[in-house]
């Protein structure tokens, strides 16, 4: 048994460094696609308000590296995601079937008890409203952060697309209507962001795979309502209480 949870816990800390240098890569890459866009402006010059037709496609091409450089901030949220819940089912199988609760006669140390204290307590401060209730949406700020610096950028371009374009003909227009695209899907993009990297998505998750487990012992008689109740106190009854609430909303 302490060979299996071993073996858990190292995959786990596996998981949660990947968690974190996802971010890391992230910033990395999505500065470098920038550096592309202060190379294209460089090559305008300091006029950028000038009509110049032959200027606009280069306010064009500006605006789609900042597009590309949201779609991987998407994809790279949805690795994150994707992540996220793996390690979180992890934690829920230990959680279930390695700890139980502390009590004055069950102390820790002898039994396993950090995955299910840690919940606990996190449920108890989103329950009081305390302060860890105000990063429901605070997290993981760097995806949602470039994104929005990206769009607005977009934005400013294609302000400066219209303005700059003098007589506007077929190409300068589906230049123009290209950009409004990019705005479009870059607002769809952040907004998908910000649930999938939001706090509550990810105690979300948490909830889910430990009701998952939960649901999975009593199916396989590994344990009965009296024991998870014994075992748990009203963790058990808490989560499956939070989980219809969040599906009720």
């Amino acid at each position: 048994m302490k060979q299996e949870l071993q073996y858990l816990r190292e995959e786990l800390n596996q998981w949660v460094f990947s968690h974190h240098e996802n971010a890391n890569k992230t910033i990395n890459t999505v500065l470098t696609i920038w550096s592309g866009v202060l190379v294209i402006l460089g090559m305008i010059g300091t006029k950028f308000m000038e009509i110049n037709i032959e200027k606009t496609p280069l306010y064009f091409i500006a605006a789609t590296i900042f597009f590309i450089s949201n779609l991987i901030l998407y994809l790279e949220a949805l690795k994150f995601h994707a992540t996220a819940n793996s390690f979180y089912r992890i934690a829920a199988y230990i959680t279930v079937f390695y700890e139980k609760r502390p009590s004055k006669t069950v102390k820790v140390g002898k039994n396993f008890s950090w995955e299910l204290a840690n919940s606990e307590i996190i449920a108890r401060e989103i329950e009081n409203g305390t302060k860890h209730k105000k990063s429901l949406y605070i997290n993981n700020d760097e995806y949602k952060v470039l994104i929005l610096i990206s769009l607005i950028l977009i934005v400013l371009l294609s302000v400066v697309l219209y303005f700059t374009g003098g007589v506007m003909g077929i190409i300068q227009f589906l230049m123009l209507l290209g950009c409004i695209l990019y705005i479009v899907f870059s607002i769809c993009l952040l907004s998908k962001v910000l649930k999938d990297t939001s706090f509550k998505e990810n105690y979300n998750m948490r909830v889910r795979h430990l009701n998952t487990f939960f649901q999975y012992a009593l199916d396989t008689e590994h344990y009965t309502p009296e024991e998870i109740k014994d075992r748990f106190g009203d963790f058990y009854e808490k989560n499956m209480q939070y989980l219809q609430n969040s599906t009720v909303k």
